[in-house]
């Protein structure tokens, strides 16, 4: 196992009390975007808690730049900097930031993750607080800034709207094969490390954010899920997120958006998959649901089931797949929701 890089540069500011919150966030080479995202933070947090920051493998004036920004503000919080990004990349940078974000955090204390070329909403905070009474994961929404996607050529757009309904009728199925009451509609797919909440019970049990350079934030919901967490997406929470085509984490956002103008046959999410696919997953997840509650987390019947979703290996898709697929998964929603009305009659 890899050894976690040590801290070149470590500052604390404020107080040393212990912290209601904590809002984590990694940067590298952000120092055009790191001052409005911290300052979108504070005004979230007000003043209930402290902000991370781990700035890692930097060659311009990030850390500088942060470092400035808690002075002037007078913002609790720590700012850390690895000389170099970790093996595991931004997954190994988050742990590092959930890390020392424990040793600051009060009993039951918050802790939350988001993005330097991110900017969370004023009531980040306190719609993630109330989320949490629901759930024990929330992931939040993230929408493109509005004026750098205007900016962006309108290919992208275009071939976005097929993925966008896609999403929607996977949405819809989900409604109907898999219903969970901690996770209703309106919801969403997937999880963004730009906006994520939850407490240091679930992060010890999941085993914490895989240090991994890119997806960490997926499989770590996936994680969650697994272990029987309640994970729940919110449309309520709101991040904006740069629309930059050159990103710092493989397979994040600006990878997809450069993908959409240069390649022909773009990737999709990796959350969506075939019809028939995305049906047989959904009654497997809703089997193992019912099969945890009947006979236990360690019965043989659930680690039947375990072994069918393993063997599921995801299909990623293209546009042109996704284009093919679509009258097959809508006639799939239209035929389970025939089904749920006639059992329900």
């Amino acid at each position: 196992m890899s050894r976690r890089p040590l801290a070149a540069r470590s500052l604390a500011f404020g107080p040393q009390t212990r912290w209601p919150a904590a809002i984590t966030v990694p940067a590298r080479n952000e120092a055009e975007r790191i001052v409005p995202c911290l300052e979108a933070a504070r005004v979230a947090l007000q003043g209930r808690g402290g902000i991370v920051v781990v700035v890692n493998g930097s060659e311009d004036a990030t850390f500088p730049r942060a470092q400035d920004w808690f002075t002037a503000t007078g913002t609790t919080g720590l700012l850390m900097e690895l000389a170099e990004t970790p093996p595991g990349g931004v997954g190994a940078v988050r742990r590092q930031a959930v890390a020392a974000a424990a040793s600051r955090l009060a009993r039951h204390g918050v802790v939350l993750t988001t993005d330097a070329d991110s900017q969370v909403f004023p009531d980040w905070l306190d719609t993630n607080l109330s989320e949490l009474t629901q759930a024990d994961l929330i992931c939040g929404s993230v929408f493109p800034n509005a004026d750098e996607f205007a900016q962006l050529p309108r290919i992208i757009s275009q071939r976005g709207a097929a993925e966008g309904e896609y999403v929607a009728l996977t949405l819809a199925l989900r409604a109907l094969i898999d219903p969970l009451a901690h996770d209703p509609a309106p919801c969403g797919l997937g999880a963004a490390g730009a906006s994520l909440a939850f407490r240091m019970p679930l992060y010890t049990d999941t085993g914490g954010i895989p240090a991994l350079p890119g997806n960490e934030d997926r499989a770590f919901a996936a994680l969650a899920e697994d272990r029987g967490w309640r994970v729940r997406h919110s449309q309520k929470v709101r991040v904006t997120t740069s629309c930059r085509l050159d990103g710092r984490a493989p397979g994040g956002m600006a990878e997809a958006l450069a993908r959409r103008i240069s390649d022909p046959d773009p990737l999709v999410d990796s959350a969506l998959e075939p019809a028939d696919r995305t049906v047989q997953r959904l009654r497997l997840r809703q089997a193992r649901r019912v099969g945890v509650v009947q006979y236990g987390a360690s019965s043989l019947q659930v680690a039947r089931i375990d072994r069918q979703l393993a063997g599921l290996v995801r299909i990623r898709m293209r546009l042109s797949d996704v284009e093919r697929e679509l009258p097959l998964l809508a006639a799939a929603v239209c035929a389970e929701r025939a089904n749920t009305e006639r059992l329900t009659a």
